[in-house]
């Protein structure tokens, strides 16, 4: 799984690592999986990909408008182009009036949200898709 990252950029913050608690793990967590390079491995090779040029000229749209948040907000960015996908990770503490945001929220096809990782209380992974996915073995 080659992942090229595009653009990339951090912001100086104030480290509030003092104010989180740690979280013992628990015993019952742990289960027997994979690992995760094996389990990607796995999925790509079942999978074919088909382009769509059109989704391919419009994700520099996409990396324009992401860069330019950032830019604006002073927000932690990382722009990664995947085998099917562009995906924009802002790291940012909490905060308010983040009203441009939505612009890219909107070209985005799905995105996820995480708590206190990449120092900062949170990560925003927005995910545009240049190609489609066909699951062979499933």
């Amino acid at each position: 799984m080659k992942v090229e990252i595009i653009y990339e950029k951090k912001y100086p913050h104030d480290d509030l690592s003092l104010l989180n608690e740690q979280i013992e793990p628990n015993d019952t967590d742990t289960l027997e999986y994979k690992s995760f390079a094996e389990l990607i491995e796995s999925i790509q090779a079942n999978t074919v990909y088909t382009l769509i040029p059109e989704r391919v000229r419009t994700s520099k749209e996409f990396i324009h408008a992401a860069i330019k948040i950032s830019e604006q907000f002073e927000l932690d960015i990382r722009i990664e182009r995947h085998i099917d996908r562009i995906s924009v990770r802002y790291s940012f503490d909490c905060c308010g009036c983040l009203r441009g945001i939505n612009r890219v929220f909107g070209m985005a096809d799905q995105f996820y949200f995480f708590t206190d990782i990449y120092d900062h209380d949170i990560t925003v992974v927005l995910d545009f898709f240049t190609h489609i996915s066909h699951r062979i073995k499933r």
